[in-house]
């Protein structure tokens, strides 16, 4: 899976949306570590490229 950044200490604190390249598969991570295992799952159970986006603060969800 790609992500669009290198990790760092406070990834525990993002938020990404973890979307397909090949479907219309999306789903929102509360952090890095959810957003890779999403990604991961989907891409062995499809074979699809799969990529997880940083969600910028001002479009996180309260």
């Amino acid at each position: 899976m790609l992500t669009n950044r290198e990790p760092t200490e406070t990834d525990g604190l993002k938020q990404f949306l973890v979307q397909c390249e090949g479907c219309s598969f999306e789903h929102a991570a509360d952090d890095r570590d959810e957003a890779m295992a999403i990604g991961t799952d989907h891409q062995q159970e499809t074979r699809h490229e799969v990529v997880a986006l940083e969600v910028p603060p001002a479009l996180r969800r309260a």
